[in-house]
């Protein structure tokens, strides 16, 4: 949510498309998207996806949710960008065939587990090129 005032602060340095856009709603407000702040009362019955970070999956949301859904191969796992040496996040690129969870017990990794290259940082050209 604080970033999304970064947004509103500059609309005026945003392409002519969501400047009109903004003039009818908040281009930044999305139907589907939400905040996730902790797995009491997420209903996962149905085909959702989560954006969730830190991507080196040690500890938090990202941690919770990769251990209840790593043994179901209905699931899947996008690694975004870099993953630090040591962490269960550098660990699951390896495909390892089960893990240990944080209370210490072993689940079979049965999702699928895909790597693409992503990073947040950009330069002005770079974020430029993607606002217009």
């Amino acid at each position: 949510k604080k970033c999304m005032k970064v947004y509103l602060a500059y609309i005026n340095m945003m392409n002519d498309h969501i400047r009109r856009a903004h003039e009818i709603r908040n281009p930044w407000k999305f139907k589907h998207v939400t905040e996730l702040k902790s797995l009491a009362g997420f209903d996962d019955s149905q085909p959702v996806v989560v954006m969730a970070s830190p991507g080196m999956l040690q500890s938090g949301l990202s941690r919770e949710l990769f251990e209840r859904w790593c043994p179901d191969k209905r699931n899947g796992l996008m690694m975004p960008g870099y993953t630090v040496a040591g962490t269960l996040g550098h660990h699951v690129m390896s495909e390892p065939t089960e893990i240990t969870t944080q209370a210490g017990d072993t689940v079979p990794v049965n999702l699928s587990i895909e790597y693409i290259s992503f990073s947040a940082h950009s330069d002005y050209t770079q974020t430029s090129g993607f606002i217009a």
